[in-house]
């Protein structure tokens, strides 16, 4: 039963921390950018390292009650990628794989 709860814990962590960046590729790729979810190769990694990496310096500083700081550090991270994403998204370069022609 443990294991059944810690895998649901786990679960629910990813899906907060990783969702919102996933509604903005989304929002993005149903308006037909193509490069959307190749995004997140990189920003699901980088957030889920900065959020661990954040957790363990709130436990290493000795900061009283370091699970809501953990949870505290997923839900910021968690808002930085999904607004960095939508950053990139907008003002990146734009590229149209339908238009281009083979040589």
């Amino acid at each position: 039963m443990r294991l059944l709860i810690a895998a649901f814990a786990a679960l629910v962590f990813l899906g907060v921390l990783w969702g919102p960046a996933f509604a903005v590729a989304l929002r993005y790729w149903r308006r037909g950018d193509a490069r959307a979810f190749r995004q997140l190769r990189f920003l699901y990694p980088a957030q889920l390292i900065a959020t661990v990496s954040l957790a363990f310096a709130a436990d290493l500083l000795g900061l009283r009650n370091p699970a809501a700081l953990a949870a505290a550090s997923t839900l910021c991270v968690s808002a930085a990628g999904a607004g960095a994403l939508a950053i990139l998204l907008q003002f990146g370069v734009k590229s149209d794989i339908r238009t281009r022609t083979l040589p």
